[in-house]
Order: structure tokens, then C-alpha cells, then sequence
């Protein structure tokens, strides 16, 4: 991504900031039906743990990286968006989850 970062300029990068988000909520939505088929394959379990973690540990390694090589600041928008984003969500889905 670094690479790519650098050859970008202002608008791409949050593009490529925004690309990386969706990509993040896609492997937590890959996590998340991996647990629910937990409760049909124990084994799966473990693989839920190590998905978690490899998630995370991903997500500080790119945090420090991008701090690290000067893309904090435009990291920090995209952050700022993506909580945004994600906040819509949540109140959505609260929301429905509130209508009884």
C-alpha cells in the first residue's frame, strides 16, 4: 500500500484510505459468518480466534506504518470518515433492532 500511497495524491489516497476500510469491514463480515458456522463446527472456532487476531494485528501494523511514513494526517480523515460510516450503521441498525 505504501508504494501506492506514494505515487498518489490527495483524493487518491483517500480513495485508497476508503479501500482499505471496505476491505477491513469485509474480513470482519468474513469473522463474523465463520462464528456463526462455529455453532455448527466446533472446529471453526479457533479459526474465529486467529482471524480476530490476525485482523487486529494487521490494523496496528498499518496504523504504525502509515504514522510512521507521514500519511497520519490523511489517514486520520479517512479514520474520522469511516467512524462516521460506520456510526450511520449502527444507529440503522439499532434502529431496526428498536422497532418491537
Amino acid at each position: 500500500m505504501l508504494e501506492e500511497l506514494a505515487k498518489a495524491e490527495g483524493q487518491e489516497r483517500m480513495n485508497i484510505f476508503r479501500r482499505y476500510f471496505a476491505a477491513s469491514r469485509y474480513e470482519r463480515l468474513l469473522i463474523q459468518q465463520t462464528l456463526v458456522r462455529s455453532a455448527r463446527d466446533r472446529s471453526l472456532a479457533s479459526k474465529v480466534k486467529k482471524m480476530e487476531q490476525a485482523h487486529l494485528k494487521d490494523f496496528v501494523d498499518t496504523v504504525r506504518v502509515l504514522k510512521k511514513s507521514g500519511y497520519s494526517k490523511e489517514f486520520l480523515l479517512a479514520v474520522k470518515e469511516e467512524d462516521d460510516a460506520l456510526s450511520k450503521i449502527i444507529e440503522a441498525y439499532n434502529k431496526r433492532m428498536n422497532r418491537d
